[in-house]
C-alpha cells in the first residue's frame, strides 16, 4: 500500500462485535483506509486461524454500518473456502496490488464499486 502511494494505518481502530454468547468482543482491523466516508478494512485470514476469524468477521458485519467495506486476504487457494457473508471483497495473496488499486480508485464521494463474489 506504501508503494502505490495508498494512505492507511494498521490497527488504528477498534469495534465491539457480540460473540456467540452475546459478549462484546474487542475486533482492531489489521488495516484501516479511508476514502471519503468510506471505510475499507483489511483483515488477513490464514486458513490455520480461518473459522474463529470468519465467525468473528460474519458478526462485525451483521453488526456494523454498511459504509464499511471488509476485504480479506487469503492465500490464493482458499479463496473459494471463505463463506460469503464474512466479508465484502476477497483478494488472494497474489491480489493484493489490485486490492490496493481498487481502494485508492474508489471515488471517495461516488457510490461504492459492486464487487462480484467468487463462484463456488
Amino acid at each position: 500500500m506504501v508503494r502505490q502511494s495508498l494512505p492507511h494505518a494498521h490497527r488504528s481502530l477498534h469495534f465491539r462485535v457480540a460473540n456467540a454468547k452475546g459478549r462484546a468482543a474487542q475486533y482492531a482491523p489489521a488495516i484501516v483506509a479511508h476514502r471519503g466516508p468510506i471505510l475499507f478494512l483489511v483483515e488477513p485470514v490464514t486458513s490455520a486461524g480461518a473459522r474463529r476469524s470468519i465467525e468473528r468477521l460474519s458478526r462485525f458485519l451483521d453488526q456494523h454500518s454498511p459504509e464499511i467495506v471488509l476485504a480479506i486476504v487469503t492465500a490464493d487457494a482458499d479463496i473459494d473456502r471463505m463463506p460469503h457473508e464474512s466479508y465484502d471483497e476477497i483478494y488472494g495473496v497474489s491480489a493484493i496490488p489490485r486490492l490496493t488499486a481498487r481502494i485508492r480508485e474508489q471515488d471517495p464521494d461516488g457510490i461504492l464499486l459492486p464487487f462480484e463474489k467468487p463462484r463456488r
